[in-house]
């Protein structure tokens, strides 16, 4: 468990915010909590999951997940800002490489543990 790679939790860049953009979201990916709180939900989600992880920026999670032994998933899981939906953040999953069906595996299992 303890091969994941995961930065500080407090992260360098003090006042910085969630990009703001548009992107395909539903219920299951926003929340309300304040966006440094719904990153540390999704590291936690990671080591859980043993999904190794490494903070690319404040709000970026670069993740890898090795669901067997021919290639590894990679993937980012980004916190956003809603435009136009004040107080409301989301995530934002995009697929680096690896199996598309694994990579939508991983993610569906990530989304059902996160409590946003």
């Amino acid at each position: 468990m303890g091969s994941n790679e995961s930065s500080s939790a407090e992260p360098s860049s003090g006042g910085a915010k969630p990009r703001s953009l548009r992107f395909t979201f539903n219920s299951n990916t926003t929340s309300s909590k304040p966006p440094d709180e719904i990153v540390q939900e999704v590291l936690t989600i990671c080591d859980k999951l043993d999904v190794k992880h490494r903070m690319s920026s404040r709000y970026v999670v670069e993740c890898t997940y090795n669901a067997n032994a021919e290639e590894a998933i990679k993937f980012e899981v980004e916190v956003c800002k809603l435009p136009r939906l004040k107080n409301l953040h989301g995530l934002r999953f995009k697929r680096i490489g690896g199996d598309s069906n694994e990579y939508k595996e991983i993610c569906e299992k990530i989304l059902s543990e996160v409590k946003l």
